[in-house]
């Protein structure tokens, strides 16, 4: 089983010229700061440009009823076009913007559906965008007991300019810790292969950093029961409710912690705002976003907190699954569903997110995962296998009106949850009819 892991490192600037001299590391903050610039604006033409493709797609069907194809428009693949278009116009090494329009295209692709039935908005990227560095852009040194790394981050042009030897800048990595070291060991050894990794800046801590990726190959725990299955049932009551068949021992994870942080910051935001119309002359007279600037930080706040919520719940999942010697976790199929109140409740919380990194960590562990359809899992009595809309005379409670069986609505859903070819058996339970 593969394991893909990032490891964050501390950067502390090491680098000389052509001539042998050392670089002062305030120009190459800035050098890096330029290229944070440059990448959110690449991104975001990439994005642009992606929109103009399917507006373009979408008169091209109304005229030939047939959409276009990309290689007899462009002579090139639309990856390729959109490379091709913003090549030119940057300091960035070649493979790291490679890097960023792939990155950018894809979550283009992977949101499209929710922008055209107006569930988001079109990405813009902000100017706080990590440098997408390329595996094959990062050398691991080790010298006199220290970890260097060599990045390569900007094209000929630019180093020429700088009066670089290459297109390269070798930073200090700062190991806190045996754990760091020994991960960056193995990467040295070629135990573990360094993969696509990013460089972002802490604002708070006025610090470069390396989020360096790394993959290796883990041994699966051959001892699961494949058979044996945990079901996890994301709800409105509670956020996340995971149990086995025929246990009344669970897993509950309530929604005070998220509900608690996102009041407290969103009503933050809105004093923000408010407090915008009076701002100081720093911040008057450059338009209304750099105005509200601060309370526009707070969705990055909110974004962090829910990734590292959602962290700590995927690995309360999968340590309930190996305790339970689960090999097999099913969860409904939620792509799509975010219409009604309640299903806004989990599309704001990131529900995607979680089943993502709860996918991934169980994986880690070889543990299958598996999506079902969500219809009637909520309206079927775990116990007798009736289905019915009456079985949940409230939100927080079902009660089966054909067998009486009462008990939490979300524990019964991660019961139906756990049972093998649960959607099979709902299907033939309405053939049967």
């Amino acid at each position: 089983m593969v394991c893909n892991k990032v490891i964050k490192i501390a950067l502390i600037c090491d680098q000389i010229d052509k001539d042998g001299k050392d670089v002062n590391y305030n120009d190459i903050y800035k050098l890096l700061w330029d290229l944070q610039k440059q990448t959110r604006e690449a991104k975001n033409k990439v994005i642009r440009l992606c929109w103009e493709w399917s507006g373009y797609s979408s008169e091209y069907f109304k005229t030939h009823e047939e959409y276009p194809k990309d290689k007899e428009i462009f002579g090139i693949s639309l990856r390729g076009y959109l490379y091709d278009r913003i090549k030119g116009d940057y300091n960035l090494y070649s493979g790291n913007l490679s890097q960023s329009a792939e990155i950018a295209y894809k979550e283009y692709k992977n949101s499209l559906k929710d922008v055209l039935r107006g569930d988001k908005s079109i990405i813009n990227y902000r100017e706080n965008q990590p440098l997408d560095i390329k595996n094959k852009a990062i050398q691991l040194l080790y010298e006199n007991d220290n970890f260097f790394v060599r990045v390569a981050l900007i094209n000929k042009d630019k180093q020429k300019e700088l009066n670089f030897k290459d297109c390269s800048v070798r930073f200090k990595l700062l190991v806190k810790d045996d754990s760091t070291r020994t991960i960056l060991e193995r990467c040295f050894d070629e135990v573990y292969t360094i993969t696509a990794s990013k460089i972002m800046y802490n604002k708070k801590k006025k610090q470069w950093y390396i989020n360096l990726g790394y993959k290796f190959t883990k041994e699966i725990d051959k001892t699961l029961d494949k058979d044996r299955i945990l079901g996890v049932d994301l709800g409105v009551i509670n956020p996340l409710v995971a149990s086995v068949y025929g246990s009344y021992d669970r897993l509950i994870i309530g929604g005070g912690e998220i509900d608690k942080f996102r009041k407290r910051v969103e009503a933050n935001k809105v004093q923000m705002l408010k407090q915008g119309k009076y701002c100081g002359d720093g911040r008057i007279g450059h338009g209304v976003n750099t105005r509200n600037k601060p309370a526009y930080n707070i969705e990055d706040k909110i974004s962090r907190f829910r990734d590292t919520v959602n962290h700590k719940y995927s690995k309360a999942v999968v340590d309930y699954a190996v305790k339970n010697n689960c090999g097999t976790i099913q969860m409904e199929d939620l792509k799509g569903i975010t219409q009604n109140k309640n299903e806004r409740y989990l599309k704001n919380w990131t529900y995607f997110d979680l089943q993502t990194k709860i996918e991934y960590k169980a994986k880690a562990l070889g543990i299958e995962v598996k999506y079902k359809n969500p219809k009637y899992t909520s309206q079927r009595c775990s116990k007798c296998g009736h289905i019915a809309e009456e079985n949940r005379p409230e939100q927080k409670t079902f009660k089966c009106v054909k067998c009486g069986f009462k008990v939490n609505a979300d524990y019964n859903a991660s019961q139906n949850l756990a049972i093998k070819d649960i959607d099979k058996i709902i299907e033939q339970y309405y053939n049967k009819g």
